[in-house]
């Protein structure tokens, strides 16, 4: 009996530690339900702020055939960018170009790492765009713009250049486009030193023991190049200057001085064998041509209003023996920009002067301070699509997709909708232009400040088109077209010109 009852009395004392065992097993797990849930809760709470911080990547067609535009864009407080790049058909280059695109963003985000919120009072910012050239024989040069902001401090730009054949897929290195005799490299090395010094505005930028050993003749300091139909652009770092402002030098070379130094695939005809192709050559950009012949309508009005002015006579109203007003209308695309925007402004208010900014919806969003700046002066918003590509080549649903998602964020950023709208390139179908979407607003004068980068060229081109009743394209993310703003107004004020918005000068 008594080994019985100790036999029941260790069973007993197995039954209770079993019991206990499974008693704390089963919190543990409820435990940790329990924390699990919590924390979907706690992410759930916070999930409108990683949508807000994830990366989001766009991609549509440009006007370029067989070339789409890339846009990553990213609103984390520690991981802010806006990066746009080209695709092609051709997976070689794209392997190229996505690495550099990959590297960029991998320094970025490691510089600004250890950076806390708290401490990142201004913030730091990523912005890569590009630029696209096409030469006469039809071949691509990229010129992607890398632009950094570290807590507020600007960094050099960095430019990097990529080059493609459409054709054949070929990449082409600087190399590929010159003569392979020896003497090339020395020669075009004369020619670029040689622009440096007879152009005033690179002296005080170039003409330095650092510049003079960044274009000596090795072929690793004329990577960064484009062929344009007139040109040969070379791009050099360079040094702050005077002034505080930095960024790439460039260095434009008439084609026709380099032709002797190109392969013949690459050289164009000269002015003499040109003859009268050159003569009938458009002075202004096809993208000038109003499909719905708007710009004409208005050209029109203008000369017809300035007849009856001059006509006079019986039937002539009093008004019409007060001086004419001249009125010009100043536009800037692809903005808005948080330095080149706010100096535009600052020169506009210099004028007391009013005008138009076309902006895309992908820089509102990365840049809202700017765009609300530019409503804030009272100013003219634009709806410029979302990230530029050619309307005119998507469809309908897709294009209308990019204008009204552009028509909300500039509503959501400046309290009011967008009230005319400027297709890039100018193109777009007859189909979208007949849909519930703000006026369609070109131009007639093209200052090809996006081709030349010249605050003086800039000048140049204004004096040459601009009439009583132009419509005057600009961009206000070039540095070089802040920098001449203030002598073209200075000109067309001395002009009599008053400074209006696109809306006003088609009332």
């Amino acid at each position: 009996m008594k080994k019985m009852f100790g036999n029941g009395r260790f069973k007993l004392i197995d039954v209770l530690l079993t019991t206990i065992i499974v008693f704390l097993a089963m919190t543990a797990i409820l435990l940790v339900f329990s924390k699990g849930s919590s924390d979907n809760q706690l992410k759930s709470a916070q999930s409108p702020k990683s949508d807000k911080d994830k990366v989001l990547v766009d991609k549509s067609d440009s006007k370029y055939d067989g070339i789409k535009i890339v846009t990553e864009t990213s609103n984390d407080p520690l991981g802010k960018y806006a990066v746009q790049y080209p695709q092609s058909k051709d997976e070689d280059f794209n392997e190229n170009v996505v690495t550099y695109i990959k590297q960029a963003k991998k320094n970025y985000l490691a510089e600004i790492r250890n950076v806390k919120i708290e401490d990142n009072k201004r913030k730091s910012e990523l912005n890569i765009s590009y630029e696209t050239h096409v030469d006469k024989k039809g071949n691509y040069s990229f010129v992607l713009m890398n632009n950094q902001s570290l807590q507020g401090s600007k960094r050099l730009s960095e430019i990097e250049s990529f080059h493609l054949n459409s054709k054949t897929g070929e990449q082409l290195g600087i190399q590929t486009v010159f003569k392979e005799d020896p003497s090339t490299l020395q020669k075009m090395t004369e020619r670029v030193r040689k622009t440096i010094q007879q152009t005033d505005k690179l002296n005080e930028g170039l003409i330095s023991d650092k510049m003079q050993i960044r274009t000596e003749p090795d072929w690793r300091n004329y990577e960064n190049y484009a062929i344009t139909e007139e040109s040969m652009v070379f791009y050099f770092e360079r040094g702050s200057l005077k002034n505080g402002k930095a960024g790439p030098q460039i260095v434009t070379i008439p084609i026709e001085e380099m032709n002797d130094l190109l392969k013949p695939e690459f050289q164009v005809a000269t002015a003499s064998q040109a003859g009268d192709d050159k003569v009938n050559k458009p002075s202004t950009p096809k993208k000038e041509n109003t499909p719905d012949g708007k710009d004409k309508e208005t050209s029109s009005k203008n000369e017809g209003a300035k007849d009856d002015q001059q006509a006079g006579g019986e039937d002539a109203s009093p008004q019409a023996e007060k001086p004419h007003e001249k009125r010009i209308a100043l536009t800037f695309d692809d903005g808005p920009d948080p330095k080149t925007t706010l100096q535009i402004l600052d020169t506009l208010k210099k004028y007391d002067a009013k005008a138009t900014f076309f902006m895309l919806g992908s820089r509102v969003e990365y840049y809202p301070e700017a765009a609300k700046a530019v409503k804030s002066a009272g100013h003219e918003v634009g709806n410029h699509s979302w990230n530029h590509p050619d309307l005119s080549k998507m469809p309908l649903a897709k294009a209308l997709e990019e204008i009204n998602r552009t028509t909300a964020i500039i509503q959501k950023v400046t309290g009011e909708k967008p009230t005319v709208f400027r297709p890039p390139y100018g193109a777009y179908t007859q189909q979208l232009s007949k849909q519930t979407i703000p006026p369609i607003t070109l131009w007639n004068v093209d200052t090809l400040d996006w081709k030349y980068r010249d605050a003086n060229k800039l000048l140049e081109e204004v004096k040459k088109a601009t009439n009583d009743g132009s419509t005057v394209l600009m961009h206000d993310i070039h540095p070089s077209t802040a920098e001449g703003l203030d002598s073209v107004m200075a000109y067309l004020q001395s002009q009599g010109y008053k400074f209006v918005t696109v809306s006003e000068l088609h009332k």
